[in-house]
């Protein structure tokens, strides 16, 4: 537990930071005093603590002796414009930079951000030790069919759709179109490379488990 607490703070720790420095480290109190954004704040320690409380290992970096090709400098990329939208985005809010007018559209991010958690806790619970943010195989991988599993092949994908499309709605920002469809190509493509890599190692079972299951959401994709 211990474990997965570090390595959790040490990636939600710097996150946090950077949203204040855009907003402004010296008023953080007018970043809270929006709901929406509060609640932010609100669902990912609420995400962090059910990280740690049923003991999910949050490693993403295993990827035993498999080859990776590029997968390095695609998550190098991803993590950079990451970094860039999570100092951005409360720059932004705060200046009234490319952001929508209604609250409403805060609060739909809200929706999006939380089942985004959601989503990705239960993913990361069911995958257990097999999880990783690279498309490779663990010793003695099998397949998951468990948990959400049981319905939705890519839980974690479906997660990286909705939560950058979430943060930018909770800061009111246009740039919720161009981060959205960023997502989806890489998402897409993330898709392709693991189910056939999967579909490789596992054959018939993986098969049979595509013909009762849907990629993204259950009974429509």
């Amino acid at each position: 537990m211990l474990r997965s607490a570090i390595i959790l703070i040490a990636q939600l720790a710097p996150c946090i930071f950077l949203m204040f420095m855009g907003w402004g480290l010296s008023d953080v109190r007018v970043f809270l005093a929006s709901p929406a954004r509060a609640g932010f704040i609100a669902v990912v320690l609420a995400g962090a603590i059910a990280v740690v409380v049923l003991r999910i290992d949050m490693n993403p970096l295993r990827k035993d002796s498999s080859p990776t090709g590029s997968q390095s400098l695609q998550l190098a990329t991803l993590l950079i414009l990451s970094v860039a939208l999570l100092w951005f985005l409360p720059f932004a809010d705060r200046r009234g930079l490319l952001t929508l007018k209604s609250n409403y559209w805060r609060y739909s991010g809200l929706l999006l951000f939380s089942i985004a958690v959601i989503v990705r806790v239960a993913g990361l619970k069911s995958l257990g030790n097999y999880f990783s943010a690279y498309v490779v195989l663990q010793p003695n991988h099998r397949l998951v069919r468990e948990g959400i599993y049981r319905k939705i092949r890519h839980p974690l994908y479906l997660s990286l759709l909705l939560a950058p499309a979430g943060v930018a709605l909770i800061f009111a920002s246009f740039l919720v179109l161009p981060v959205s469809f960023l997502a989806l190509l890489f998402v897409r493509h993330r898709i392709r490379e693991e189910e056939c890599l999967l579909a490789s190692h596992f054959g018939r079972d993986f098969e049979d488990y595509c013909r009762h299951s849907r990629k993204l959401i259950p009974f429509l994709l």
